[in-house]
């Protein structure tokens, strides 16, 4: 564990961890970018905990004091890339990974996710996306495939879902369309643009309401934004894994189907009118006779 990051340290012992020492890991992970601005009585402060767990948990992470701690998370120069995940051994010609490790990950990334995240945080979320009156959603980086996963689905149980065009340039343009009512979903995971809290607190200056997902070292655009729902992404392999955000998803858009109620039902039958009309898709076939 001794060339390892500040996040693996953590993961790696995350399950062992009283739920104090939990607190105070879930704290430090928010703010792993500028932890070294923090004294460790601080950090404990933060997370309600004693000096004796900061102290504690520092050792159970594997470093022999705080300034030990700090002075390596400023050494973490690839912090967000997927070099930081070869950081603590050389790649090898035909590095493999057993299926059975990644899955086994991702079943405890889900499991963790969702044990952080109070039920009605998720009913919150839900019912805000249900209430607002235009729903606008953005995938930043790593974050633009999943924007297209949570428009696909929340298009098909609620009307005037729009998914804005990073590439486009013209952000501007997007957010001015904005108004009072509407909420902007932003999906954003490490190494989050810096436009990402101006961009909060634009939709905010407009009258709109904002809802991040996004992972648990997010700080200042975790603060700025309405509602953020965070989302564990360790992984065995160089890159992060995103399956726990994707069960997210999953889930707010089948809360928002129980919201929208005889709405949702109306909305499918309406769609599969036109999907028959506009849509060349493959169906099951029938034979007469």
């Amino acid at each position: 564990m001794n060339d390892a990051t500040l996040e693996a340290r953590i993961y790696q012992v995350y399950a062992e961890l009283s739920p104090s020492e939990k607190r105070l890991a879930n704290v430090m992970l928010e703010h792993q970018m500028d932890m070294p601005l923090y004294t460790a009585s601080e950090l404990a402060a933060k997370a309600s905990v004693s000096k004796s767990t900061a102290a504690r948990l520092i050792r159970v992470l594997g470093y022999r004091s705080y300034p030990e701690a700090k002075r390596a998370i400023r050494a973490e120069q690839f912090w967000g890339s997927p070099q930081s995940g070869l950081s603590d051994r050389p790649p090898e010609d035909g590095d493999t990974l057993r299926a059975e490790t990644m899955i086994d990950t991702d079943i405890e990334n889900i499991r963790q996710t969702f044990a952080a995240l109070p039920e009605q945080r998720l009913s919150e979320a839900a019912e805000r996306i249900v209430g607002a009156t235009r729903v606008w959603i953005i995938g930043l980086r790593s974050g633009h495939g999943l924007a297209s996963h949570a428009a696909h689905y929340l298009t098909l149980v609620r009307p005037d879902v729009h998914l804005i065009d990073v590439g486009s340039g013209s952000l501007s343009h997007d957010v001015g369309n904005m108004r009072q009512g509407d909420l902007l979903i932003v999906i954003a995971f490490r190494r989050r643009p810096k436009v990402l809290v101006p961009l909060l607190e634009a939709v905010r200056d407009l009258g709109g309401q904002t809802l991040l997902i996004t992972d648990m070292s997010a700080g200042a655009s975790a603060r700025t934004a309405d509602l953020t729902l965070r989302c564990r992404t360790q992984s065995p392999a160089p890159f992060n894994s995103f399956t726990a955000a994707v069960t997210l998803i999953n889930h707010l858009a089948w809360q928002v189907h129980g919201l929208q109620g005889s709405a949702a039902a109306d909305r499918y039958r309406h769609i599969d009118q036109l999907v028959r009309r506009l849509d060349n898709v493959s169906t099951p076939q029938t034979k007469d006779g």
